[in-house]
């Protein structure tokens, strides 16, 4: 019974749910940034190099 009313007390606010979808946005980013730049550097190195090989 403690952990249902410690469901039904708890402050489900819009600001708490607004303030948690940022945070999970911003570590989505945070962790998804390294990888695109990781694909960007990659892009523009064959980019580089396709040039040089003979057609």
């Amino acid at each position: 019974m403690g952990v249902m009313e410690f469901a039904v007390c708890y402050d489900h606010s819009g600001f708490d749910l607004a303030r948690s979808i940022f945070f999970d946005i911003t570590a989505f980013f945070v962790l998804m940034t390294p990888l695109a730049v990781a694909r960007l550097v990659a892009i523009s190195r064959a980019d580089t190099v396709s040039p040089l090989q003979p057609a």
